[in-house]
């Protein structure tokens, strides 16, 4: 039974691979010492319908407001689902319409200062929503990523829990298969 299921999700949907570019601010603390960066990404998904399965993998190298050799780079990773609210009447040709997405990850953190280097990891929570189009086999995006970075610290006996806010507005190309 779980073959034939995996079959006919085969047969009706569709792969999708692209990339995006946006711009990342970072935010909750993290905009006092470092400036907005660019990001880039890859995506790799399958589509069935109006739902999605999303792969996505994003880089983004934010540096610091003065001038100093301090550098933040995160490496994420995240796999999730997203939805699209088609708004556009299709045609044969052309639908666009809104989508919404949440995907969970893990994220790849270093911090370098001159020769000094600190590495970590976190896992990450993505929000993300925007518009698309889709024409032909092609399908053009631009949304809003907030990504949520999950902290634990230590605190004697107890652990505290911290969030870290980082918003990307993200543009992108994707083509289905």
């Amino acid at each position: 039974m779980p073959v034939l299921l995996i079959a006919s999700l085969l047969v009706t949907g569709a792969f999708e691979a692209g990339g995006r570019v946006g711009i990342v601010f970072p935010a909750s603390g993290l905009e006092r010492y470092h400036s907005d960066a660019a990001e880039f990404g890859v995506e790799l998904g399958y589509r069935s319908g109006p739902s999605r399965l999303l792969l996505n993998y994003a880089y983004a190298g934010l540096n610091a407001k003065e001038a100093s050799p301090y550098r933040f780079d995160i490496h994420d990773l995240s796999l999730g689902y997203g939805y699209d609210f088609v708004v556009g009447r299709p045609s044969p040709t052309s639908q666009w319409g809104f989508d919404a997405a949440a995907a969970g990850g893990l994220s790849l953190l270093k911090r370098t200062f001159g020769d000094a280097r600190e590495t970590g990891k976190s896992p990450s929570v993505h929000l993300d929503a925007g518009l698309f189009q889709r024409q032909g086999h092609s399908r053009l995006s631009f949304g809003l990523d907030n990504v949520v970075f999950v902290e634990s610290r230590s605190a004697g006996s107890t652990s505290n829990v911290s969030l870290t806010y980082v918003i990307a507005l993200k543009g992108g190309v994707t083509y289905v298969f």
